[in-house]
């Protein structure tokens, strides 16, 4: 098999994956993810810095070199059985990948979504009906976001991390 073939299929699989997991709504599921930044690219792959290659389901413009990123792992269900599917998050986009080769650091969090804000985004509500307060000194980042969009709570559910722009926030529970 010729290697732009196997390619093929293979963003073919990855593609068919993404579009079956991301159909579902996340209401709090435990992820993998971490923090990384481009270093080498080109129209399907992507080297990040810190030594491991993805393939891209699809190619993108604006998954460029030295761009942050954030890859999310999971495991999806496809015809029944548990397969572990990854997603790379760049500059607002999400884009179905496979690891290729390279270690990476993994570290727990909950992939959620923010569903509502009241108090100038101050006041959270997450999918599952978990309340969030955000500390005063986040309220200029906050204000521009509108409900829903994705994010990750970290494990001690002391972060939220927005999937958009990759940035992160402090958080404390609600009273």
């Amino acid at each position: 098999m010729r290697p732009t073939r196997a390619r093929t299929i293979v963003c073919v699989l990855v593609f068919g994956l993404g579009v079956a997991a991301t159909s579902g709504a996340q209401t709090m599921e435990k992820v993998d993810y971490f923090p990384d930044s481009i270093s080498e690219k080109d129209d399907h792959v992507v080297k990040l810095n810190g030594g491991s290659s993805w393939l891209l389901a699809n190619p993108t413009s604006v998954a460029v070199v030295a761009a942050d990123v954030m890859v999310v792992m999971r495991d999806v269900l496809v015809n029944g059985q548990h397969v572990p599917a990854a997603w790379l998050y760049v500059a607002g986009e999400e884009i179905p990948i496979k690891h290729v080769e390279g270690v990476f650091p993994k570290n727990a969090a909950f992939l959620t979504r923010v569903v509502a804000a009241e108090n100038r985004g101050t006041k959270l509500r997450l999918a599952d009906g978990t309340e969030l307060v955000v500390p005063g000194y986040n309220n200029y980042y906050l204000n521009r976001l509108t409900p829903p969009y994705k994010v990750l709570l970290t494990s001690n559910r002391l972060s939220l991390v927005n999937l958009k722009d990759g940035r992160r926030v402090g958080v404390q529970p609600a009273k």
